[in-house]
């Protein structure tokens, strides 16, 4: 690594007269599809060999190949280097880089930040230090939070570092996303693979209900549109910055535009939406037409012109196909009972929409596009699919269906490994991984990441849920360089905050003191996934929020309820009763907001733009008594089994005395 830009060497700043090295026929341009003005972008990198010399190594050069070379990276050095150029730089391995950087995170400082037990630190450093496999599962929900890059790939490192990638139970692995479109890969020998499923040329429908699905032609005419820019009223993140003037934060490749119209389906865009008044009061009412296809009565319907009744999986009347990341099964169903109401298929939906476009406007295409939906055999497109993916490609539709691979409808993804392990090939085939050097990047050096100070794995404040300075970077390394763009740091505004990069060491760190928190604003708001449903799915539903919800009372016998139940509140028992608050009592919660900041890359769930759903900081304060008609305190807690009333049986039960294991 360059100590003077933060980047890594490249081999043709080091050697003179360099050519690149990359074979043409190596799995970069043959496998991953590497093309040359990429290749030309990235270069080849440098590292210093055993032998005391620099060597180029290609993206390519990794596992065996890179010891087929003869080369023998050394893992800790630095010293200063003379450039192709003539000017001398210093240089640094990067194991040599952290070994450096991460002195800020000794075990006491780490415990100070995270108010984690120190004990556990230790035992969990241990543990993936000594154990073998080692996998972390992370659940939707961090992947949410602000600084989810820098969460991920810290995740990443001890992993990394202790050789748990590709391989049977190792990893890391992150709940979020689409499912289905990862799993439907397409390659240059069986098709497009889900690309041909979403993204049909409209123009060039392909009718021959026997097409294989590599004669589908693909043209995707549309451009991604992160919600986040929705949320942040549809304009781009503006701050007139003391240092530079008017800075657009939303990057150079795109810019929001308004809304004309909404058409989705299965979603509660208002529930994922953040600064829900804002939605409700100010953008919405500037979109001419939303139309919402779902099966439940939720926020966003409510809102919507135009709701759209679908089925629900056991009442599907045409097949449906599925698989899932987090097991190897490929499913084809549909459903086992009639619909109850006045609903249909979400495809069926969608096809007759267009199929009355199509007649109202005189283009039949709008019609074709949907052709064999519309004919009630949308199996013509599910095999188009497998036929078109690497990892579903010789199945066929009625030999799944029929049980011919186990159960029927079910047949295992031909994946490389069974269970599925990721990176079997970049481990064992000594294959690149599908990053820029080819290997798992423990380090970013691309210009934002470094700008923002988030090129080497640091820890960050939240840009709102903290006491401390929001959003600082918590170090004191040389390394960490991160433009402030002269915002002072007193300066609190939503937008400022966000964008604002500034790097201190813990001890100084500690001492600052958020605003938000001084004014009482001292709990950490985080939205619950419960058992009985996901997402927001199914919290309409009276038997669900029943049973999700300690308040669920069938007969309603207290008028406050809005319904058969009521969302509640987890709180500390003794923070509640700091506030004056019981178990029971009603409580109102006020919340702040934060702005959006552009994350460089990524998946769109994962490492989208986000508007800070899980890192918001809530004042709490009482409303009434939890009892019937706002007097005395809720019923239950004279049972003896709630948090702070245990009577001795629950004491001893939580304590696991309650039963005796004889012999």
């Amino acid at each position: 690594m360059r100590l003077d830009t933060l980047k890594r060497l490249r081999a043709d700043e080091l050697f003179p007269d360099y050519r690149p090295g990359l074979d043409p026929e190596g799995p970069s341009f043959r496998l991953q599809g590497l093309k040359p003005e990429q290749y030309e972008k990235l270069g080849d990198y440098v590292v210093r060999d055993a032998s005391g010399e620099f060597k180029a190594i290609t993206r390519d050069d990794v596992g065996d190949v890179l010891t087929q070379k003869d080369i023998d990276p050394v893992l800790a050095w630095s010293g200063t280097v003379t450039l192709a150029d003539g000017s001398q730089v210093e240089v640094m391995t990067l194991w040599s880089m952290y070994q450096e950087h991460l002195q800020d995170y000794d075990l006491d400082t780490v415990a100070e930040i995270t108010n984690a037990p120190r004990h556990l630190i230790e035992r969990l450093a241990e543990d993936i230090a000594t154990m073998s496999p080692v996998a972390l599962h992370i659940g939707e929900g961090i992947n949410h939070w602000f600084h989810a890059t820098l969460a991920n790939r810290a995740q990443f490192l001890p992993l990394m570092l202790t050789g748990n990638i590709g391989k049977p139970g190792a990893g890391c692995y992150t709940w979020a996303g689409n499912y289905k479109a990862a799993l439907f890969q397409g390659s240059p020998q069986t098709g497009p693979g889900f690309k041909g499923w979403v993204a049909e040329d409209p123009f060039n429908p392909n009718l021959d209900p026997e097409a294989h699905g590599r004669d589908v032609v693909v043209h995707g005419y549309t451009k991604d549109e992160e919600p986040a820019y929705w949320n942040h009223s549809e304009r781009p993140l503006i701050v007139n910055t003391p240092k530079y003037g008017r800075k657009v934060f939303t990057g150079q490749t795109h810019m929001p535009t308004p809304t004309k119209v909404q058409f989705f389906t299965n979603v509660n865009l208002l529930n994922n939406a953040k600064h829900h008044y804002e939605m409700i009061k100010n953008v919405n009412p500037n979109v001419e037409l939303i139309i919402a296809v779902d099966i439940e009565m939720n926020a966003t319907v409510e809102y919507a012109d135009f709701a759209l009744a679908a089925n629900s999986w056991a009442e599907f009347e045409t097949y449906e196909i599925t698989a899932s990341c987090s097991n190897p099964f490929l499913q084809i169903w549909k459903g086992g009972i009639p619909p109850l109401y006045d609903t249909r298929d979400d495809a069926r939906i969608l096809a007759e929409v267009s199929a009355a476009l199509a007649d109202e406007i005189g283009e039949p295409r709008l019609r074709d596009y949907w052709r064999f939906v519309l004919e009630g055999r949308p199996e013509i497109y599910i095999q188009r699919l497998l036929d078109a993916s690497l990892t579903t490609s010789g199945y066929r539709v009625e030999d799944i269906i029929a049980g011919k691979y186990g159960e029927p409808g079910a047949a295992l993804m031909l994946f490389r490994t069974y269970p599925r392990i990721p990176f079997w090939e970049q481990i064992h085939d000594s294959v690149p991984f599908y990053t820029d050097t080819g290997r798992l990047n423990s380090y970013c050096d691309i210009p934002e990441a470094i700008e923002y100070g988030e090129n080497i794995i640091s820890h960050r404040e939240g840009p709102e849920a903290t006491p401390y300075l929001p959003n600082v970077i918590v170090t004191r390394s040389r390394f960490v360089r991160p433009e402030d763009y002269g915002i002072p740091a007193d300066h609190m505004g939503w937008e400022e905050r966000t964008v604002r990069n500034i790097a201190l060491p813990w001890e100084k760190v500690k001492e600052t003191k958020n605003p938000l928190w001084e004014q009482g604003f001292h709990f950490y708001c985080l939205t619950p996934k419960t058992r009985h449903r996901v997402h927001s799915s199914w919290s309409t539903v009276d038997w669900t929020i029943i049973l999700d919800s300690n308040f669920g009372d069938p007969y309603r016998a207290d008028k406050r309820l809005p319904g058969p139940g009521d969302h509640q509140l987890h709180m500390n028992p003794q923070a509640a009763r700091d506030l004056g608050i019981e178990d029971g009592d009603d409580t109102l919660f006020h919340k702040q907001k934060v702005s959006m900041q552009f994350i460089f890359g990524g998946e769109a769930d994962n490492h989208a733009l986000n508007t800070v759903p899980k890192e918001t900081l809530v004042r709490i304060v009482k409303a009434e008594d939890g009892g019937l008609d706002g007097k005395g305190p809720w019923e239950p807690t004279k049972t003896g089994y709630t948090p702070a009333h245990e009577n001795e049986f629950m004491l001893r039960y939580l304590a696991g005395e309650t039963i005796e294991v004889n012999g």
